[in-house]
């Protein structure tokens, strides 16, 4: 065993106690005595992540997908470390230049759908979460982020639609009951809302924001 593997194996172990920072010292030293050690790379891709150091994150995948431009994975990494950086464009190319049939479609579409929600393109978001939808209709958090594009594009009525349909497999979603008070809302069936909003408060009696609805409501004085 040659000292890189030495400082790999090491560098391991202080990943597993969570000593990330120790670990980032070996993980540099391996990529100083080898630029094109892969694993020393996607290790500190990771370790930057979980310390917060996106800037060094991406640096470090990108260095990954110059060297192996098909290990899906650090792509994958490489768009979240742009999502989390708030780098939404250079987020959809990573994952838009990754093989649909070759990677788990969860982990590239869900993100795109993300990324342009926050870009403000509710249609795109929706075109992505639709697509995912199809094939894996079963998973939950894709139908609730389809159903709340839905809803900031003010298609309510599909939006009440998902939410519906994913209460009837979760009743005691938070979020999902929220959100469906807000399309009632929206939508003036402010019965279902104030019924909703209380539902909501009886999960989780912190809800700040559904209290305030909630109380203004209630408050509203007959005409």
């Amino acid at each position: 065993m040659n000292s890189n593997e030495k400082m790999l194996n090491e560098a391991q172990e202080y990943v597993y106690q969570g000593k990330m920072i120790n670990a980032v010292k070996l993980y540099e030293k391996v990529s100083e005595n080898d630029s094109k050690n892969v694993t020393a790379l996607m290790q500190l891709g990771n370790c930057y992540y979980v310390l917060g150091q996106l800037t060094k994150s991406i640096e470090s995948y990108q260095k990954v997908v110059e060297l192996k431009p098909h290990y899906l994975y650090a792509k994958c990494r490489l768009g979240v470390s742009y999502y989390r950086s708030a780098r939404f464009k250079k987020a959809i190319e990573t994952f838009d230049s990754i093989d649909g049939e070759k990677v788990d479609l969860y982990m590239a579409y869900s993100w795109i759908g993300l990324c342009y929600y926050h870009l403000g393109r509710e249609d795109k978001s929706i075109e992505y979460y639709e697509k995912l939808v199809k094939k894996i209709p079963e998973t939950s958090i894709i139908n609730y982020h389809l159903a709340v594009a839905n809803k900031a594009s003010g298609n309510y009525k599909d939006a009440t639609k998902n939410l519906n349909l994913l209460l009837e497999a979760n009743p005691e979603h938070v979020s999902a009951t929220f959100h469906l008070a807000l399309c009632y809302m929206r939508q003036y069936e402010i019965d279902k809302a104030l019924e909703l909003f209380k539902k909501v408060l009886e999960i989780d009696s912190e809800h700040k924001v559904a209290a305030e609805y909630f109380e203004t409501i209630t408050n509203v004085p007959s005409v």
